[in-house]
């Protein structure tokens, strides 16, 4: 999640069974579900309603979906106020919904919800798409372009903001010749050079902020790393690539005349384990990773509750080890 805002993300339980007509009612729409599945969230509990939407989180099915920056988007023109989803609320839909990526395809494509944007005017406040994995390994990509939905299938399992899906893609092709071995000797008039160091089969991924950046650089990581044997290797590979593509504040900041200064920085990183149904997240004040496994939670009790992630420790203390082998050495 980057953002100039600090949006207090927390973790956030929703039941299966939930009623979603209470928080549907806030947004003056008549649509309305019961949720099928439980689920847990990162929210945004700073902003309005905040509490209450879900920009990341996974489901008891191991159905996984978040929400990522995609100016641009233009929402579906509404012709059937009893299918009126707020885009706001699209991934808590899809979590409470569905169990497969196919599920959440039929739906989407079918018409099953009109999408409605956040406007202010004639400016989308939430221009956004959603990339959408499940336990079978499957995974695409939502987006509205146009005023209609589209979705892709995203063999690649990568995605980052803008532009659209389709274009990340095709920049790849300017980066096939990326390699993770090493090109050790060149020779120029004569004269043999050897490397620097080792990565120069990576020498040319761009290492700025930008999305079309963080996407090559991911891909990149993620097609070249070592294959792991274990779901714990996995989870530790998956946030190693994420540091990849971290954003440190100060970093990256927009400045506009008359407009206090804003960066956007990395609030948080969030792992998740579909086949254990394990969320892992870690934020911006501490590399600690915390973790929430669904299995062991009794969501008909943590129903609309939230856990605040602790900023610290930023390390766990192993001193008293030194004083222990001190002691037994003496």
């Amino acid at each position: 999640m980057e953002f100039g805002l600090n949006l207090g993300s927390e973790f956030f339980f929703r039941k299966a069974g939930h009623d979603y007509k209470g928080i549907l009612n806030e947004f003056g729409v008549e649509y309305s579900w019961t949720g099928k599945y439980g689920f847990v969230c990162l929210n945004t509990s700073k902003i309005p309603l905040g509490k209450y939407l879900a920009t990341d989180g996974m489901n008891t099915e191991g159905l996984s979906t978040s929400s990522l920056w995609l100016p641009g988007s233009e929402y579906q023109t509404i012709t059937d106020k009893k299918k009126e989803l707020p885009v706001e609320l699209f991934c808590n839909w899809v979590l409470s919904n569905f169990a497969t990526c196919a599920d959440v395809k039929k739906a989407v494509l079918s018409g099953e919800v009109q999408v409605k944007g956040l406007t202010k005017g004639k400016d989308q406040l939430m221009p956004v798409h959603f990339p959408v994995q499940d336990v079978q390994g499957n995974s695409i990509v939502i987006e509205y372009i146009g005023g209609e939905p589209h979705v892709h299938d995203n063999p690649v399992g990568v995605l980052t903001n803008d532009p659209p899906f389709e274009w990340h893609v095709t920049n790849l092709r300017n980066y096939v010749n990326i390699n993770s071995a090493d090109f050790e000797l060149a020779e120029f008039e004569g004269q043999k050079y050897l490397q620097t160091g080792h990565g120069t089969g990576f020498s040319g991924i761009p290492g700025d902020s930008t999305p079309p950046s963080r996407f090559i650089r991911a891909a990149m990581m993620k097609n070249f790393a070592s294959a792991v044997d274990t779901l714990d290797k996995a989870t530790t590979l998956a946030f190693h690539i994420l540091n990849t593509v971290d954003i440190p504040h100060g970093t990256s900041k927009s400045v506009e005349k008359g407009k206090p200064t804003s960066y956007d920085f990395t609030q948080w990183a969030i792992v998740k384990d579909l086949e254990r149904k394990i969320c892992y997240a870690r934020f911006y004040n501490s590399p600690q990773v915390y973790s929430i496994d669904l299995a062991k939670i009794n969501f008909d009790q943590m129903d609309g509750k939230s856990i605040t992630i602790p900023e610290s420790p930023i390390s766990i203390d192993i001193t008293d080890k030194a004083k222990e082998l001190t002691a037994e050495m003496a």
